[in-house]
């Protein structure tokens, strides 16, 4: 790559905050603490019908994160956030007009490939922009910032939001909420794509799908990571559904709704920042270890309490989330070809939502059919074996990895 211009210099710079601002524009949306409460109260759906929802939006994910991120590996990075905030913002406009379940099913698929067109391209944009002004050991710190600012345009919004649909009608702030992810086309597009360093070309995009898929596959570290992590954030996404429905089973008020789920994002904001610091102290291995634990636990007090305050373990899952997604991240995008990063990064996001959609119908039958306590007695259940067997799996390949880089394992020299 060619000496970098101060003008250069400044825009990369840019792209940081820019990255933050762009997370924060399709983030913060009013419908975050009433959007099940909509659809149950509103639209008059299950939770069976919900839950179905959410896995043939998981699915579709599924189908477009690696063709997605591989548009951001082919054409840039920015084309495909600007293409992914369009998809959303005509997604959620959908979704806040829809009368049946067939409209609200095809806003969740438009909704689903918004998402897959950012996932892999806002952190490949972030990493690609530090390393070029030479600050690739800030990532993590830069990966949890946004993390952070996620959490606090959900809890922004979600607080505004309630008391909104609590004055007029539960779909004002869901339609509201389109308009504003459409600035974040322009900040998208604004942004200053990275040079791939001097050596690296942009794979055509068959080659690219079939590269990224080898480079992850002979990596064990690298696939057993994107496996763990993918299972962390799978196992968050479908039990927080019914974060809602047990406020609503014990009677909070809609436009309190977004007051009470207020700690499960602030907790969201403080992992995301303390990430950096608590890897340091205990290490990937020690931070990681803890996720089965506080899972198990949290989702058997969800289970077995039949008090509202048991509302305090879904914090709990948001922390340990919010804590271990900045090293992961990091842990993958440090190991693999900057012309395929953005399509890695996406296979975690790929396989969590298969995850996710595995798992919700099943769930939201259960609390149809028997309750949403054993519901969650379920969900504690998976998590613990699931959660298990990966971390066993990384754990011995990060190991081994370790012992083929350390000195002793190195060849002597000849003569």
């Amino acid at each position: 790559m060619a000496e970098l211009t101060d003008h250069d210099r400044r825009a990369y710079e840019a792209n940081v905050w820019k990255s933050y601002l762009f997370h924060f524009c399709m983030h913060f949306q009013l419908w975050w603490s009433i959007w099940v409460i909509y659809l149950t109260d509103l639209r008059g759906f299950t939770l069976t019908q919900i839950s179905t929802l959410e896995a043939l939006f998981w699915g579709t994910a599924v189908v477009a994160e690696i063709p997605t991120g591989a548009v951001a590996d082919r054409f840039g990075r920015k084309w495909s956030m600007a293409l992914g905030a369009a998809s959303m913002a005509t997604a959620v406009l959908v979704f806040g007009l829809a009368t049946n379940y067939w409209i609200v099913l095809a806003s969740y698929m438009a909704w689903a490939a918004g998402i897959a067109f950012l996932s892999g391209a806002e952190h490949a944009m972030l990493f690609e922009s530090l390393k070029a002004v030479g600050k690739e050991g800030d990532f993590q710190r830069a990966a949890g910032r946004l993390g952070a600012v996620f959490s606090f345009a959900a809890l922004a919004g979600g607080i505004i939001g309630a008391p909104i649909a609590a004055a007029t009608d539960l779909s004002i702030p869901v339609v509201l909420s389109a308009a504003i992810a459409v600035p974040g086309i322009a900040v998208a597009l604004s942004m200053r794509e990275p040079e791939l360093p001097e050596g690296e070309v942009r794979l055509a995009y068959g080659s690219l799908l079939r590269e990224s898929a080898a480079t992850a596959l002979r990596m064990p570290s690298v696939r057993s990571m994107i496996l763990l992590a993918a299972l962390v954030a799978g196992l968050t996404f479908g039990p927080m559904l019914f974060m809602q429905p047990f406020l609503s089973h014990h009677h909070v008020d809609v436009g309190l709704l977004g007051l009470i789920q207020t700690p499960v994002r602030v907790l969201g904001i403080i992992g995301s920042l303390a990430a950096y610091a608590v890897i340091a102290r205990l290490g990937m291995r020690g931070a990681f270890v803890a996720a089965p634990i506080v899972f198990a636990a949290s989702f058997a007090l969800l289970g077995g309490w039949g008090s509202v305050y048991a509302f305090a373990a879904f914090p709990a899952i948001a922390l340990v989330n919010a804590l271990l997604l900045p090293p992961s991240t990091d842990y993958v995008a440090r190991r693999v070809p900057n012309n395929q990063r953005a399509t890695i990064l996406s296979l975690r996001t790929m396989l969590s939502s298969l995850i996710a959609a595995a798992l919700t119908p099943g769930l939201g039958m259960a609390a149809d059919r028997l309750s949403l306590g054993a519901m969650f007695w379920i969900a504690g259940g998976v998590a613990a074996v699931a959660l298990s067997a990966a971390l066993f799996l990384w754990l011995r390949a990060d190991l081994r990895e370790s012992e083929l880089s350390s000195p002793e394992a190195q060849p002597a020299p000849a003569g």
